[in-house]
């Protein structure tokens, strides 16, 4: 069987989500490649904690960025020349021998900062150049009006130089379509689908739940979001409910919008003492097991990572997305209407995050706990078909060949 190497753009593993994306890719990439012995690089700033973290997949290379190349893409920027003279912040020998370039990540081309995410068209004229093949995976589009038209235009042509666009959910193909993106899209259900294709929702009442709170939810609808769920929380567990704080994201050096646990904190410090002592903060290792296990011990969850709220779901539990761009109600509106998951609709929605308070929470609890008493028998959700019968899978095999 011969090997074909995969570099994937660059992801911060300490992000659930993001070693989510890795993992849910590379099973999804074993499935479209069979013929091949695929072999992963992945690209890290800490490579020593990313290699313990992906030490079960002995398919995977983890390879130091280099201090002295960001020095040279600084000079790359201020020229001028940064796109059209990317070189990655590895060694350039572990990229110019790739097969494939899989540019993942959820929020990449959503325009955080106002601006074009120059690194990520960076990653695809770097393969283009180099004839290398290019696709994405996993990504979530939005906003490309807020772009001057020079820019839009610079975007979408290097849109339409992938060789395929696997978006996870039918608004953002509808979304790129709108802009003259179409031939080289499909829809593919988020990387961690193809982790967990199969999911059981059992008929339990809720009497445990987990929350998460980003700094995105303070960004984006200020300090007031603080006293909105330390309100929600102190109803919580007034009315009788086991809560947890769950953090889903963590930056290495504790601070941004990567770093749940301090949002979490100040959300913790806003409680009441006598409300405060009776919700437990976890506090411990951020892995994608480690999380999943606490996730998987609530009956509900609510949640602004996207991944967080996904981690959960996929684990048959009940969960809020509390949304903070359009990508959550895009996602629950694909999940309720096109997916296996329709049989459990009751038991998820989406609230956008200026609109959580105890009387939605509690509509969703009793939608659920009523459906929860009308039998003892879980519904099984099985996605695997479903992945199966996507029109991805032909069209992969025509359009990236390695």
């Amino acid at each position: 069987m011969p090997a074909k190497k995969i570099v994937f753009s660059y992801q911060l593993l300490s992000n659930i989500g993001c070693e989510i994306i890795i993992r849910g890719s590379i099973a999804f990439l074993t499935r479209a490649f069979p013929q091949h012995d695929l072999r992963f690089v992945v690209q890290s700033y800490h490579p020593e904690e990313d290699r313990a973290l992906l030490s079960d997949l002995p398919n995977v290379e983890v390879v130091p960025m280099l201090e002295w190349k960001r020095y040279l893409r600084g000079v790359l920027r201020k020229t001028g020349l940064f796109v059209s003279h990317w070189t990655p912040r590895f060694a350039s020998a572990r990229a110019r021998d790739a097969d494939l370039f899989v540019s993942v990540g959820g929020d990449i081309y959503t325009m955080f900062g106002d601006a074009l995410p120059e690194d990520w068209l960076g990653f695809e004229s770097y393969a283009t150049r180099n004839k290398i093949p290019v696709m994405m995976f996993g990504a979530n589009m939005e906003r490309f009006e807020i772009l001057s038209e020079g820019e839009r235009r610079t975007l979408l042509d290097h849109l339409k130089r992938f060789h395929l666009l696997v978006v996870r959910d039918k608004g953002t193909h509808e979304y790129l379509g709108g802009h003259g993106i179409i031939g080289n899209t499909e829809v593919f259900p988020d990387p961690i689908f193809s982790l967990r294709p199969h999911a059981s929702m059992a008929r339990t009442k809720i009497k445990r739940i987990g929350l998460n709170f980003t700094p995105f939810l303070i960004k984006e609808f200020g300090e007031e979001s603080v006293t909105r769920f330390a309100a929600l929380t102190e109803g919580l567990v007034e009315a009788g409910y086991e809560v947890t704080y769950i953090p889903h994201v963590a930056s290495r050096g504790g601070a941004g919008t990567q770093h749940d646990p301090a949002a979490l904190e100040t959300l913790y410090k806003a409680l009441p003492p006598q409300i405060a002592e009776k919700v437990t903060v976890y506090r411990g290792e951020m892995s994608f097991a480690k999380i999943g296990a606490v996730i998987g011990g609530v009956d509900l969850f609510i949640g602004a990572r996207m991944h967080g709220c996904l981690n959960a779901l996929t684990q048959g539990k009940a969960t809020c997305f509390v949304a903070y761009s359009r990508k959550a109600f895009t996602m629950v509106d694909w999940l309720k209407t096109e997916t296996p998951f329709a049989d459990v609709a009751q038991s998820f929605n989406v609230l956008n995050g200026d609109a959580v308070d105890m009387a939605n929470i509690t509509a969703l609890i009793d939608a659920h706990d009523t459906w929860a008493g009308a039998n003892e028998t879980p519904v099984e959700i099985d996605t695997d078909g479903y992945l199966q019968s996507l029109p991805v899978w032909e069209h992969l095999s025509r359009a990236v060949k390695i």
